[in-house]
């Protein structure tokens, strides 16, 4: 229908750099479909573009250009942050701050939700279940560790996917120990004094905004039923023991990480790019090459259309799903 109408269709992937070893969310994500229906395709990094290669052919145009969600984290956009940021410090003070990725085993939806919504994408699927919640009850017992020995404020922050009640029932009468889920999670992390996370992309987001993040897993947790990128950005722990030492030395937390000293900010996230100028400006080429470029008016009756459509979706809003609530509410 957009084709038909003289539209363009352009892919910029809000997920389209961490993944599993065996790449099978991106080979999902950037599909031939993908490539022969878009007219441009915008890839986060040369690895993930290697990737999957074997899905375009030579009519497809693809620029790797990086993700502007990750160069908007740069220290030179800080400022951008900062009123969100001090609301933060006014609130919690000094606070150690956990993101959790455990969508898959605490989905807000159950299990069973989990199976036929992803099934289909991923071949372990009954496996990631599994250690998810493996990962679930490690986080517990480590959160309230955390709450007992060091005299910090905590805040946990869940995966929007989660199912956040069971964080409020296990840490209930637990006065510093606080489960918020609002907003960019960006504001959150440079207002925190450290991060810790199970494989997840907060990660790769710390890192960018200039503090090491945290990886704590399970003892012999399975290689590959994790993603190694936030892995390879975090220092990583299986022993609290280990990890409660290292927490407790606060001049760890004082330099700055050198971006020099992790080549897969540039492999996989461009990190050196100016994304966004490059995004418009091929986007901007992509418009004044076209045969059909001209201007088109919506009729009364499609506005008209849309309006009632829109107000119809905010009346239903508030009896949409737990998940879809979940995700707005973020």
């Amino acid at each position: 229908t957009i084709k038909r109408n003289d539209g363009i269709i352009v892919s910029l992937d809000e997920e389209g750099g961490v993944d599993y070893s065996d790449g099978s969310t991106l080979l999902g994500r950037y599909s031939k479909t993908l490539f022969n229906n878009s007219d441009l395709t915008f890839m986060w990094g040369n690895n993930q573009y290697e990737l999957v290669t074997n899905n375009m052919n030579k009519e497809n145009k693809v620029e790797v250009t990086g993700h502007p969600r990750f160069e908007l984290l740069k220290p030179e956009f800080h400022y951008l942050y900062q009123d969100e940021v001090d609301k933060v410090k006014k609130r919690y003070q000094d606070f150690i701050l956990i993101n959790t990725n455990m969508g898959f085993g605490n989905n807000i939806k159950g299990d069973d939700f989990v199976t036929e919504n992803y099934g289909g994408r991923f071949k372990n699927l009954d496996k990631i279940i599994a250690f998810d919640k493996k990962k679930l009850e490690a986080y517990r017992s480590l959160i309230i560790e955390l709450s007992q020995k060091l005299n910090k404020t905590i805040v946990l922050r869940p995966h929007p996917e989660e199912d956040h009640s069971f964080y409020f029932d296990v840490f209930k009468g637990r006065k510093n120990i606080h489960v918020v889920y609002e907003g960019s999670v960006v504001p959150w992390i440079l207002a925190s004094d450290l991060m810790i996370h199970p494989d997840c992309t907060t990660a790769i987001e710390s890192l960018f905004v200039g503090k090491k993040p945290i990886s704590y897993l399970p003892d012999n947790y399975p290689i590959d039923l994790v993603t190694h990128l936030p892995l390879e950005a975090s220092e990583c722990f299986t022993s609290k023991t280990d990890l409660f030492r290292y927490i407790k030395d606060h001049s760890l937390f004082t330099d700055m990480p050198k971006f020099e000293n992790y080549p897969f900010l540039e492999t996989y996230f461009d990190i050196s790019s100016a994304t966004t100028e490059l995004i418009t400006e091929k986007i901007s080429q992509l418009k004044d090459s076209l045969p059909n470029n001209k201007q088109v008016s919506l009729t009364l009756k499609t506005k008209a259309f849309l309006k009632y459509k829109t107000c119809r979706l905010k009346i239903n809003r508030s009896n949409s799903s737990g998940l879809i609530r979940n995700k707005l509410k973020g």
